[in-house]
C-alpha cells in the first residue's frame, strides 16, 4: 500500500511534519510514541498537553498566555486557551520563513475557463485594503455580515477582510433560493450584506440583480436589520429603500491609505456563522471561534494531510459548504488553494482541473467518483496526475468497490476517506501520512479526539456498529448557538442521547486498529449525492401549499444507481385534493425556486399517513429504514406501524416506470418542426406528455436524463445544444425555438460550413467528414486545436433518403461529393478525415473525389474498424472476438455485455437515440470497402485489444500506403475534451508531413510526420 509519506517532493523534505510533532509529544510524555496508534492514545489521555504543544509547535501568531489549556473536562462547556488572542485572517496571510511571498496562493478557475492567480503578497494585499475599506464603512469587532458569492478569489477576499476587522461572516451561493436563504441569514442579525453576483461572464452562477421581484428584493425584505449592501463585482448597483447602497471597489477605494492593524481578539472569538442541517426546526447557527477552527486545521492539514508550502490543495466545493472553510485554513501552511466556480460538465471536470493547477491534493466527493466509474472515465489515462499524491473524499459513504476502480482507474495515490461535519468544522476521522489506506474504511481517528462508536446505552463498542461520539472536549466545537440563550438548542442537538458525550448523529464501526468505517446517517439528515439537506428546509416551503396537509422528505439508496441515493417526498394530502402531475409540477417548481435543485425530490408519492412516534414526533429514520429494506430499529417506537408497508408499497408503485411511450423513429429531414421534435423527446424521456412551458426538472426531469435529452437532441436534430442554452429555458417551447433557429438538412442537401477560417487562403483546406449521427459536431474539440494554415470545413448530410430509407455509406459518400464538387468554397486541393463511421465516408469521399480529377492531398482515418462485409472469414471472427473481450474491460468499450445482449434481445425496447446508433453499426459493418492507392493516415487508439481490434492487415490489403499513428484514448472516446489536443497535434504533423511530400520538402525540415514508432 501506498502512504503519503512515500512519495517524494523535490527539494522536500522525506520525512511527514507529523514525525516532528511526535517528536515534542514524546518529550512531553517522557516517553517514545514510536507509533500512530500509541501517538493517538496518549494525545487522548492527555489532551490538554497535546493541544499546548501543538500550539507551539505550529508556531502561529498569537498573544497572551497558554498556561490554561482547557477549563474543564466537561464535554460541553469546556472552554480552550481563554488567556488567548489571536487573529484568524493574521495566521493565514502573514510571511512565513521559507516560503517564497511570489508563490500562488489561490487559483480562481472560472467556469468560462478563465483563470485568476493572486500570491501571497497579493492576497495580503488584497485583503489588507478591503479590510480598511469595510472599517471606513462601519465594519466592526462583533458585526455580522453575510456574503452572497461564488467560489471565487473575491470571496476568499471578502471573508478573511471581515475576519481581520473582528466581523463574524456567513457564506452563501448567490444562486440558492429566498427561503432557503431566510432560513439561514435571519437568524444572524446581519448589519450588512457583501454581493458578489458572479454572472455568465465568468462562466460562475448569475446571482440576483435587484429589482422588481428579484430575489435579492425578498432577502433584503427579510434582514430588517441591515445597514448597508455592498457591491464587489463591479456591476450595476440595486437600490432598496431606506438603505445604503455602495460599491466596494478596494482597489480604488478612498479609504485605502493606512490599512487597518490585524486585530487580535480572544482565542474563542467568532469568525464563521455556519447552519446545520435542522432535522428538528431551522437550520440552527453556529457560532465557531477563530482559535478552535485555526487550530483543529492547522492539525488537519499539517499532520493529517501534510499539508505544505510544496502543495497545491484544491477541494470542490462551494461557498455554502464547510468544506469551503476548511479548505481556506490551507492558506496556513503556505499551501495554495484552487477554487472553480464553474459546473461540472463530465467526469473529465474537475481532473482536468487537477492535472491543469498541479493540484497535489485533491478532495472530491464520493458520487463524483462514482460518476467517473459509471461513465468509464480513467483520469490516468487522460491527464497528467504526475503531481498528484493524495486524494480526499468526504460528504458521503465511500463504498469498497469505488477504492477497487481507484487504484485501477487513478494510480496508487492513498483515497483517504474523512468524516466530521459542520458542526465541528473539521473531522472526526482522516488519512495518516504513515499508514496504508484501507479498502472502505477511514484510516484513523482525529488526533486528541477521542472518538468511539457506542450501542443504545452509551457503551463503547469495537467491530459493530454504534453511534459516533466524542469523549472529552475539543477546542473546535462550536462557541455557541445563536438565538439560544440558556444553551438549551445546543445541549440537545448534541448531549441529551448520551450524557457527557458528543453524539454527532453518523453511524460508525471502529475496528482494533482505529479504523473506521462509516455507515450513514443515524438522524434524519438527507444526504442526496454528497450534498446534505435538513428536511425541514423542505417541510418549510411545501408547508405553504394549500394541498399538502404534511410531509416527509426521506433518503433512498437509489435502486438504479450503486452507491447513490434519491430523495423521495412523501405527502399526505389535504381532504378533497389528489396528487396528479400537475401538482407534483408545482412541489418540484417550489422546491427549486425556494430551496435549491438539491432539494427537489426524485419521486413524489403520496400516502395515507406517515410514520409517527408516540410522543408525536415524525419518525424519517424509520421511514428510510422500511425505503432500504431494512427492518426498522425504532418500530417500537412508532405509534402506527403499519404505515411503514404502505408507504414501501406506494414508493414501489411509483418508481415503476409510466406506461410505456412509444420511440419514435427519427422523421426524414425538412419533416418534423423543431417544436414536434421538443414535444416528442419530452415526451420520451420523461414517459407521458407535458405542456410546453413546464419545466423540465419541474417535471421530474433529473440532470442525467437532461444530459440524455441533449444528445438525442444533436441526433435527431442535427444540431448542437448546450446545456447552457438548455438551462436558458429548459421547457418545449425553449427548445424547439433553438432547434427552429437551426433548421434541419433537406434531404438532398449537402452541407459545407466553415469550422474555422484558416491564415493563408492558398493553404489546402481540411474537410471533416460527417458522424455516425449525421453531424459534425463531434469534431468541436479537434478544431480549437488544431494547428493548420488552411481552412477547416465540416461536411454533412442527411442520414436519409426522401423515401425515409436509411443511406448506405456508399451512397451518404456520392452525396457528398456531389457536394464538395459543387461547393463554391472549397477549391483545389483538398484534404480529408473522418472518424469511425465518418473515417468510411472519408475514405468512400476520397475515391469519389479522385475519381472527379481533384487532388486528395491528405486521407486521415480516424480509428475505423474495417467492415464486416469486407473481412475474410479468419479476421470477421477476431473483430468480433475484439468487441466481446473490450466489453469486459473497463475503458476499452462503451458497452457493457448487459447493454449488448438487452440490444440484441429487446430490440423493441429501445430508444430512439439507441436504435439509430444500432443502424449505422449496420450500414458501416456492410461497407464494402475498395482498394484506394493514395497515402492513408491511419490514426489508431491506444486503448484497445491488441493486434485483433483493428485489424491494420485488411487495412493493409486494401490500401498498400498506409501510416499508423498513435493516438491516446478508446475508440469510444477518441475525440473527448480530454484527447482532443493530444489528436489535433498528430493530425497537424501529419498534414504538415503530407504537405511537405507534395512540395518536395524534407519531412524533418517541414516540422512534421507521425511520431516515431506510429
Amino acid at each position: 500500500m501506498t502512504t503519503s509519506a512515500d512519495r517524494a517532493r523535490s527539494g522536500a523534505r522525506q520525512r511527514p511534519q507529523i514525525a516532528d510533532l511526535r517528536t515534542r509529544c514524546s518529550a512531553a510524555a517522557g516517553a517514545d510514541l514510536g507509533s500512530p496508534q500509541a501517538m493517538h492514545r496518549w494525545s487522548v489521555d492527555h489532551y490538554r498537553e497535546f493541544w499546548r504543544v501543538l500550539l507551539d509547535w505550529a508556531d502561529l501568531a498569537w498573544e497572551g498566555s497558554a498556561d490554561v489549556v482547557s477549563t474543564s473536562d466537561d464535554v460541553e462547556h469546556a472552554r480552550f486557551f481563554p488567556d488567548v488572542r489571536l487573529n484568524y485572517a493574521e495566521n493565514l496571510l502573514r510571511p512565513l520563513e521559507g516560503v517564497d511571498d511570489a508563490t500562488t496562493a489561490v487559483t480562481a478557475v472560472h467556469g468560462d475557463g478563465s483563470v485568476e492567480r493572486l500570491s501571497r503578497a497579493q492576497l495580503r494585499a488584497r485583503v489588507r485594503v478591503t479590510a480598511t475599506a469595510l472599517a471606513a464603512r462601519g465594519i466592526a469587532p462583533g458585526d455580522r455580515v453575510v456574503v452572497l458569492a461564488p467560489n471565487n478569489a473575491r470571496a476568499v477576499v471578502l471573508a478573511l477582510a471581515v475576519i481581520a476587522v473582528g466581523g463574524t461572516v456567513s457564506l452563501a451561493m448567490p444562486d440558492m433560493g429566498p427561503t432557503a436563504l431566510l432560513g439561514r441569514f435571519s437568524q444572524i442579525d446581519p448589519t450588512a450584506l457583501v454581493l458578489d453576483r458572479g454572472g455568465p461572464d465568468r462562466g460562475g452562477a448569475s446571482g440576483p440583480q435587484g429589482g422588481s421581484g428579484d430575489r435579492l428584493d425578498a432577502l433584503v425584505a427579510g434582514l430588517p436589520t441591515l445597514r448597508q449592501v455592498l457591491v464587489a463585482d463591479g456591476g450595476p448597483l440595486p437600490g432598496f429603500d431606506g438603505l445604503e447602497v455602495s460599491a466596494l471597489d478596494a482597489e480604488a477605494d478612498d479609504a485605502a491609505g493606512e490599512p487597518v492593524p490585524w486585530q487580535r481578539l480572544p482565542f474563542d472569538h467568532p469568525i464563521f456563522v455556519m447552519f446545520s442541517s435542522g432535522t428538528t426546526g431551522p437550520p440552527k447557527a453556529m457560532l465557531h471561534g477563530a482559535g478552535g477552527v485555526l487550530l483543529e486545521h492547522v492539525k488537519e492539514h499539517r499532520l493529517h494531510i501534510d499539508l505544505d508550502a510544496a502543495d497545491t490543495f484544491f477541494h470542490h466545493t462551494t461557498t455554502a459548504w464547510m468544506v469551503w472553510n476548511r479548505q481556506l485554513s490551507a492558506l496556513v501552511t503556505g499551501a495554495g488553494i484552487v477554487l472553480y466556480d464553474g459546473p461540472v460538465r463530465g467526469p473529465e471536470t474537475l481532473w482536468r482541473l487537477v492535472a491543469d493547477h498541479g493540484v497535489t491534493v485533491f478532495g472530491a466527493s464520493p458520487p463524483y467518483l462514482q460518476l467517473c466509474q459509471d461513465s468509464g472515465y480513467r483520469p490516468r489515462d487522460e491527464v497528467d496526475l504526475r503531481r498528484l499524491r493524495a486524494v480526499l473524499t468526504t460528504g458521503a459513504v465511500l463504498h469498497d468497490w469505488q477504492y477497487d476502480w481507484f487504484a485501477d482507474a487513478v494510480g496508487p495515490q492513498p483515497l483517504q476517506s474523512i468524516g466530521g461535519g459542520t458542526d465541528i468544522l473539521g473531522a472526526f476521522v482522516l488519512g495518516h501520512p504513515e499508514l496504508p489506506e484501507l479498502r472502505g474504511r477511514s484510516t484513523t481517528r482525529s488526533l486528541a479526539l477521542d472518538v468511539v462508536a457506542v450501542d443504545d446505552d452509551g457503551r463503547e463498542v469495537v467491530g459493530s456498529v454504534g453511534e459516533l461520539v466524542c469523549r472529552n472536549p475539543f477546542p473546535s466545537r462550536p462557541v455557541a448557538f445563536l438565538n439560544d440563550p440558556d444553551g438549551q438548542r445546543y445541549h440537545e442537538a448534541y448531549f441529551v442521547q448520551h450524557p457527557g458525550m458528543w453524539t454527532h448523529g453518523d453511524l460508525i464501526d471502529v475496528a482494533e486498529d482505529g479504523s473506521v468505517r462509516f455507515h450513514g446517517r443515524s438522524d434524519g439528515v438527507l444526504n442526496i449525492d454528497g450534498v446534505r439537506i435538513g428536511p425541514t428546509e423542505i417541510y418549510t416551503i411545501v408547508s405553504r401549499l394549500p394541498e399538502i396537509a404534511a410531509t416527509m422528505a426521506v433518503e433512498q439508496r437509489d435502486p438504479e444507481r450503486a452507491g447513490a441515493s434519491r430523495l423521495v417526498l412523501l405527502v399526505v394530502l389535504a381532504a378533497g385534493q389528489r396528487l396528479d402531475d400537475a401538482l407534483a409540477e408545482r412541489i418540484r417548481a417550489v422546491l427549486r425556486r425556494e430551496g435549491s435543485a438539491a432539494h427537489v425530490p426524485s419521486l413524489v408519492v403520496a400516502v395515507p399517513e406517515l410514520p409517527t412516534t408516540h410522543n408525536g414526533k415524525l419518525s424519517e429514520r424509520a421511514a428510510r429504514d422500511v425505503l432500504n429494506g431494512e427492518r426498522p430499529r425504532n418500530e417500537s417506537a412508532l405509534k402506527n406501524p403499519q404505515s411503514l408497508q404502505t408507504i414501501a408499497a406506494a414508493v414501489a408503485e411509483a418508481g415503476r416506470p409510466a406506461a410505456r411511450v412509444e420511440p419514435v423513429a427519427p422523421v426524414p429531414s425538412g419533416g418534423e418542426r423543431g417544436a414536434d421534435t421538443a414535444a416528442r423527446l419530452f415526451r420520451e424521456t420523461l414517459r407521458r406528455p407535458v405542456g410546453e412551458t413546464v419545466n423540465f426538472f419541474d417535471a421530474g426531469g433529473t440532470s442525467r436524463e437532461s444530459m440524455s435529452l441533449l444528445r438525442r437532441l444533436r441526433i435527431e436534430s442535427g444540431r448542437a445544444v448546450s446545456m447552457d442554452a438548455f438551462l436558458d429555458d429548459p421547457t418545449i417551447r425553449g427548445l424547439s425555438d433553438v432547434l427552429d433557429r437551426s433548421p434541419a438538412t433537406a434531404a438532398d442537401e449537402v452541407t459545407v460550413q466553415l469550422l474555422r477560417a484558416g491564415t493563408d487562403p492558398s493553404a489546402v483546406p481540411l474537410l471533416l467528414m460527417q458522424g455516425v449521427h449525421g453531424d459534425v459536431d463531434l469534431y468541436r474539440y479537434l478544431v480549437d486545436d488544431l494547428d493548420t494554415d488552411g481552412d477547416v470545413y465540416g461536411v454533412f448530410g442527411a442520414m436519409h433518403g426522401a423515401d425515409g430509407r436509411r443511406l448506405r455509406v456508399e451512397e451518404t459518400a456520392d452525396r457528398l461529393v456531389a457536394g464538395v464538387l459543387a461547393s463554391d468554397a472549397v477549391h483545389g486541393p483538398v484534404a480529408i478525415a473522418g472518424y469511425s463511421f465518418g473515417g468510411l465516408v472519408a475514405y468512400d469521399l476520397a475515391r469519389g473525389l479522385a475519381a472527379a480529377g481533384r487532388d486528395v492531398a491528405f486521407l486521415g482515418l480516424l480509428d475505423p474498424r474495417p467492415p464486416m462485409a469486407s473481412l475474410k472469414g479468419p479476421e470477421r471472427l477476431a473483430r468480433r472476438a475484439a468487441s466481446f473481450l473490450a466489453m469486459f474491460v473497463p475503458g476499452f468499450s462503451d458497452t457493457t455485455i448487459t447493454t449488448a445482449i438487452a440490444n440484441r434481445f429487446r430490440r423493441q425496447t429501445l430508444t430512439a437515440e439507441q436504435l439509430m446508433l444500432l443502424d449505422s453499426v449496420r450500414i458501416a459493418r456492410s461497407f464494402r470497402v475498395e482498394p484506394y492507392d493514395g497515402p492513408v493516415t491511419f490514426f489508431r487508439a491506444s486503448r484497445r485489444i491488441p493486434v485483433i481490434s483493428h485489424l491494420l492487415y485488411a487495412w493493409r490489403r486494401m490500401v498498400p500506403r498506409l501510416e499508423v499513428v498513435d493516438v491516446p484514448g478508446a475508440h469510444f472516446d477518441l475525440l473527448s475534451q480530454e484527447h482532443a489536443p493530444v489528436v489535433a497535434a498528430r493530425i497537424s504533423r501529419a498534414l504538415r508531413a503530407a504537405h511537405a511530400r507534395r512540395v518536395g520538402v524534407p519531412v524533418d525540415a517541414a516540422g512534421g510526420g507521425p511520431p516515431p514508432g506510429g
